[in-house]
């Protein structure tokens, strides 16, 4: 099991790193920037479900116009909202490919989207689209819309989600990388509802610089992928987003590509889902951004608003003083390389999951019920040594067998086993073990878990009592509780008038089924745990009640006790 939790870390460990790895050290040299950043401020919460894949917003007197990043029917319009982004009307898109952008006019009377999307670009194939297009509607809803396909250069291929417009009306065309992004505009005047789309020359290249604002680990990544536009009212403004921030530069005389080429003012938009829209509001004091919740319409998602930045972005003081970072091997990777790079990682770490569990499979095949720890090459359990077979009973080593408790001498054997000879020895006394010669009938076994050679705590340590002076019989009740047999010395002691009891052998006497078993030490103590009374010896004083109100069963042939 640890091998397959082991495996399963690594696996998800490589995940996570082919995951965000690319935001620990930006692709390019830029120097990364201190933006303002402020949570933005929830305006409406979008509830229509058909509004789940939001890539596009323009904001309105009356409310917001959005649309979709969708390749369903149902999604493929444009939705008018009221300012509770309750939607109130919808215009049909249904030849539209893939719309990621939306802006209005400069002056306020003509929605254009754009039709730039291909994600089989960032998948580094498949069926790329030929031509791109934009479309053209009246804001006042008085018209159908118009398409207008353009085309890329011959070999550009490219996944694009943000539109401007020049200070004429010329559409441009902000494309969506890791790294540079490219600025394309038409060669010539655009053309309605066309099939041969007028070209497209690209005209320029836009560096954006790192941000410290927070957001998810794919922000994070891409913070300085763009994803939207917007151009404020007038056109004396235009402001570009990325997952984190957004990107604004003032424009003088209309010439928007002239305006890119100097040092923006950025604000922040911390933490927001999957930011890809944004508008200016009517009086272009503030900015309105929305998500792409990529099709979840269980999440929240909310229009917020934000107020611009007023001053032109900094160096960051965690940034080295050179002002640039130094280039890397993959500085000049596109949005698709990092995704199948992504891709490699995360398939890798599958397999080393998968062969993680192969391994624990096969193993429990081999070994159905587990490794033996007797079998265990360390810690293993010595079968054959009767000092180690009982451990865990909870007693310590085997007790000494002898004349005397604690003695030294060889062991007895386990409980049950046949003594040397083939003939059963009766069971040791619960806990201790049988003399086999040289001690009394006093000399009984350790107490029970006590390892040999310890000394006997309490009442244990009280000299043994000549017979002549035992204390009268008492009940059990009058026993103190947890007192032990008290031990007697080696010898035995001397006796009164009744005859001498002989030590025993290793084999035990053959006796008559119903002949008691004598009593072992001076007095007429009890039976132990369960046993039978012993007869009194030389005129003693009378039996006490066996320990715990038992009685010893008939004992005969060792034949009969199995």
């Amino acid at each position: 099991m640890r091998r397959l939790v082991f495996s399963i870390v690594l696996g998800v460990g490589l995940v996570a790193i082919g995951g965000t790895g690319a935001s620990a050290a930006d692709p390019t040299p830029q120097p990364t920037v201190s933006a303002k950043a402020t949570a933005g401020k929830k305006i409406c919460q979008v509830k229509d479900p058909l509004l789940d894949e939001i890539s596009g917003l323009v904001a309105t007197k009356t409310g917001f116009v959005a649309i979709n990043d969708s390749t369903d029917d149902r999604r493929r319009k444009i939705f008018f909202l009221d300012t509770k982004c309750t939607v109130k009307s919808k215009i049909d898109l249904g030849g539209s490919r893939d719309t990621e952008d939306m802006v209005l006019s400069p002056d306020g009377k003509t929605l254009w989207i754009a039709d730039t999307g291909d994600n089989d670009v960032l998948k580094g194939g498949g069926d790329t689209r030929t031509n791109v297009a934009l479309w053209s509607v009246p804001l006042n809803k008085g018209k159908d819309p118009v398409i207008h396909r353009l085309s890329y250069p011959d070999g550009d291929k490219h996944d694009a989600e943000a539109l401007l417009l020049d200070g004429d009306g010329t559409p441009i065309i902000v494309t969506k990388e890791l790294s540079n992004a490219y600025i394309y505009k038409p060669s010539a005047a655009l053309k309605n509802n066309n099939d041969t789309g007028v070209p497209l020359t690209k005209v320029g290249e836009l560096s954006l610089s790192p941000t410290e604002t927070k957001g998810n680990a794919f922000a994070m990544t891409f913070n300085r992928t763009v994803t939207g536009g917007s151009i404020a009212p007038g056109g004396g403004k235009v402001v570009l987003r990325t997952y984190t921030d957004a990107v604004e530069w003032d424009v003088k005389g209309g010439d928007v590509l002239a305006a890119l080429k100097t040092k923006p003012r950025v604000t922040g938009l911390p933490n927001e889902t999957f930011g890809e829209a944004i508008s200016y509001s009517p009086d272009g004091k503030y900015f309105f951004t929305v998500s792409d919740m990529n099709g979840d319409e269980d999440a929240e998602n909310s229009i917020l608003r934000y107020e611009p930045a007023t001053e032109v972005a900094t160096i960051s003081k965690k940034q080295s003083t050179d002002g640039a970072a130094s280039d890397s091997w993959y500085s000049d990777l596109s949005v698709g390389d990092i995704t199948k790079l992504v891709g490699g990682v995360g398939v890798l770490g599958f397999l080393l999951v998968a062969i993680g569990v192969i391994g624990i499979v096969r193993f429990r095949k081999a070994n159905p019920r587990g490794a033996d720890v007797d079998d265990a090459p360390s810690g293993a359990i010595a079968k054959a040594d009767p000092k180690t077979e009982l451990i865990g009973v909870g007693s310590g080593p085997v007790p000494p067998r002898g004349g005397a408790p604690f003695a030294d001498g060889p062991s007895g054997p386990v409980y049950g086993a046949k003594a040397a000879g083939g003939q059963q020895q009766r069971p040791p006394v619960y806990g201790g073990g049988k003399p086999n010669g040289g001690g009394g009938p006093g000399a009984g076994g350790p107490q029970y878990g006590r390892p040999a050679g310890q000394q006997p705590r309490g009442p244990q340590q009280q000299p043994p009592r000549p017979p002549q002076q035992q204390p009268p019989a008492r009940g059990p009740q009058q026993r103190p509780q947890g007192q032990q047999q008290p031990p007697r010395p080696p010898q035995q002691p001397q006796r009164g008038p009744g005859p001498q009891q002989q030590p025993r052998g290793p084999q035990p006497p053959q006796r008559a089924p119903q002949q008691q078993q004598p009593n072992r030490g001076g007095g007429a103590g009890g039976g132990v745990y369960g046993g039978q009374q012993r007869p009194p010896q030389g005129g003693g004083q009378p039996p006490r009640p066996g320990t715990y109100g038992g009685g010893r069963p008939p004992q005969g042939h060792d034949g009969d006790r199995r």
